[in-house]
């Protein structure tokens, strides 16, 4: 049976679990009218995100709560979790439990909308389902499973719960712990407001949950409830609030600069899913795999899983954030809660960490600004480094800025206004700095269709000997040069251009800066495509890529990695699997080769152990029969479909007849290579 998963390019992890969250399986109501119509499809999303869990043969699934749409109090809630347990079984995924609000009762606040907890709800879960916390371990991980919804309350239970936490604790000192319970601690800030709020947990049980993670040095915390992704860092702990497999929660739309998802923001479908969690003996590895709400799984082609950060440290690409990492606002004042609620849109976070970027690019305000900052800790946390760059001028004091900020940015890059080439007062500068800084030019030009000039920053290739000479006069090594990919040339011949400039003296690194094209998807998609695999011809460049979301409220408008509701577009999977595909090739010396046919056009290249070619076709076309004339037909070859996400081994005899829509990567390995010579 093929798999659904395919997972060539991850490290080896020593074993694998998977957190899923709220599944709300729903009882079939027939024909009756429903508030939100995409209710009737919950079951069905359950059933496919459970099969896609299964797939993964993961050691262990812990569901983080909300089994059922029914609650407690409801004549149907009985017949609603046999049902659900049913579909648990039929999918063949067992699962540890953690209760939530829709499996027990609401935490103890006389504004919440369904019945608070009870000792006969309590205890009808604890006769089904055994006691509501926990603990277990496998291998050297030990997981902690607590009911946060029977915390703040006078049940005996709770008095129960919290002194066996404290003991079981105290026996794992040292240990490797994940803990998991239903009800985020806070969303934006430890100090949040709890009465009123449907989505935190409140005093006192916060403090002393908050502390003893602190204390025991909890390596992950999980909760769910509030069907969104937000993240933090607890002291050494990473906070994960994990979204929902079935809807996502109407409010929380409001953090983001575009309209309304489906249903006032109740059937935002691209930002479901689940986690897979892969560990290793240093670090906990945290996938997210977008279900997307699918009902039907496609049987094709399996959907490629790959590397993030720090698995993905060898690899080639970076952002520049041209928005802030993350912004904040308050959700109104609307039904669960009666308080505003002050959250952070996340959902770029953790894009740049699906992408499996490397590094990014920011400007040094966002070092700054204290917001900014704790959001870049958490990306820096795992495993991204920060590039920061800043516009030259007379009182840059560059030295105390590295001093101040050398633990959150590694690398540094100034630009300066006007010139291609230092000052003497920048040069002087930048020999005083104890590390070395990366260069970028700022000028205005004439742009074709605009009445006023645009700024470009970064050099054309044809402008680094000049840069090179200058440096060398006055005896200034910089770390780059951000070399600009212009729209008009191409990435691929700006690739071939800068890999035959002579030698570069005093310029260590050249890098380069890609802005995608417009707001044509396919477009996009096709570019992005080739600027990461022209970047190849260069061993040691990083290429920078921008913007991460749509740009659409300026005079240039550009389409973005994700559109204004933090969704990923097409172009946002072909670099996610193609940085992830060329990562093993990086560093090698290839030959570089281009084929040309009506509609489509193909990149080669071509080393003693591998050939790579890239179809980037206009529609649907063949692949080019050039590319596998005289391979064997057990050639271990690949095909990435980029766009789509997914890759599969189709036998040689099949390529004359497979067709492509959207950049396709082509990976042929050294033995498909011993009969044929290079062309």
């Amino acid at each position: 049976m093929s798999r659904l998963f395919d997972r060539s390019l991850l490290p080896e992890a020593r074993f694998e679990f998977v957190v899923i969250a709220d599944t709300h399986y729903m009882l079939d109501v027939g024909d009756r009218p429903l508030e939100f119509e995409s209710r009737r499809k919950q079951s069905a999303r359950v059933a496919s995100a459970l099969r896609q869990v299964a797939d993964l043969e993961p050691d262990f699934v812990v569901h983080m709560g909300d089994l059922v749409q029914e609650f407690p109090e409801t004549p149907d809630f009985v017949r609603a979790v046999d049902e659900a347990v049913q579909q648990l079984e039929e999918c063949g995924v067992e699962v540890r439990r953690v209760a939530g609000n829709q499996d027990v009762g609401d935490k103890p606040d006389p504004t919440m909308p369904a019945r608070p907890v009870t000792a006969a709800s309590l205890e009808a879960y604890h006769n089904r389902f055994g006691r509501s916390w926990y603990s277990f371990d496998h291998q050297d991980l030990h997981c902690v499973v607590l009911n946060s919804q029977i915390m703040n309350t006078q049940m005996v239970e709770a008095q129960t719960q919290r002194a066996w936490l404290e003991d079981d604790l105290a026996a794992h000192a040292g240990a490797r712990i994940c803990v998991f319970w239903h009800l985020p601690p806070y969303l934006c800030d430890p100090t949040e407001p709890h009465l009123g709020n449907y989505d935190n947990l409140g005093e006192p049980a916060r403090t002393w949950l908050l502390e003893l993670l602190r204390t025991c040095r909890a390596e992950l915390l999980f909760t769910g409830h509030v069907h969104f992704f937000f993240c933090d860092n607890i002291g050494s702990t990473r906070y994960r609030v994990t979204p929902s497999t079935s809807f996502t929660r109407p409010g929380f739309s409001h953090v983001f600069a575009g309209g309304p998802p489906p249903e006032q923001g109740r059937d935002d479908a691209p930002k479901l899913g689940f986690y897979l969690c892969r560990v290793f003996a240093d670090r906990i590895d945290l996938h997210f795999v977008r279900t997307r709400g699918k009902l039907e799984l496609n049987p094709g082609p399996a959907r490629l899983l790959t590397p993030i950060p720090p698995a993905a440290a060898a690899t080639t690409a970076g952002l520049t954030l041209i928005h802030p990492l993350s912004l904040q606002t308050e959700v109104p004042l609307a039904w669960p809660s009666v308080v505003r609620q002050r959250v952070r849109n996340d959902y770029p976070l953790l894009s740049c960490l699906e992408l499996g970027i490397a590094r990014i690019r920011v400007p040094l305000t966002d070092l700054e600004d204290s917001q900014q900052r704790r959001r870049l800790q958490v990306l820096h946390r795992e495993g991204v480094c920060i590039q920061a760059f800043t516009l030259f001028c007379a009182d840059l004091a560059l030295e105390d800025m590295q001093e101040k900020h050398g633990d959150l940015a590694g690398n540094w890059e100034v630009q300066m206004p006007g010139a291609l080439c230092p000052p003497p007062a920048a040069a002087d500068l930048l020999k005083g700095c104890r590390q070395r800084v990366s260069l970028a030019p700022i000028l205005t030009e004439r742009v074709a269709g605009k009445q006023h000039p645009r700024t470009r920053i970064g050099y054309r290739p044809t402008e680094l000997p000049m840069l090179d000479q200058q440096l060398q006069e006055c005896e200034l090594d910089i770390e780059a040069a951000l070399c600009r990919i212009d729209r008009d040339a191409g990435a691929w011949e700006a690739a071939l251009t800068l890999r035959n400039l002579e030698s570069l003296k005093r310029i260590g690194r050249i890098d380069l800066l890609f802005e995608l094209p417009g707001r044509d998807e396919t477009v996009n998609a096709l570019q992005t495509a080739e600027a990461l695999f022209a970047a190849l011809l260069l061993p040691h460049a990083r290429l920078y890529l921008e913007p991460l979301v749509d740009l659409d409220r300026t005079m240039d408008t550009r389409g973005g990695f994700l559109d204004n509701l933090c969704n990923p577009r097409p172009a946002f999977e072909v670099l996610r699997c193609l940085n992830a595909a060329l990562r093993p090739f990086r560093g090698a010396r290839f030959e570089p080769h281009a084929l040309e046919a009506p509609g489509l056009r193909t990149l080669r290249l071509q080393s003693r152990d591998v050939d790579l070619a890239l179809a980037l076709p206009e529609g649907k076309k063949a692949l080019p029969a050039e590319l596998f004339a005289g391979l064997e037909e057990t050639t271990d070859a690949r095909v990435y479909h980029l766009a789509q996400g997914r890759v599969e081994q189709p036998p040689i005899n099949e390529w004359a007849e497979k067709e492509i829509s959207g950049p396709s990567l082509l990976v042929m390995p050294a033995q498909a290579l011993a009969n044929r010579h290079l062309r």
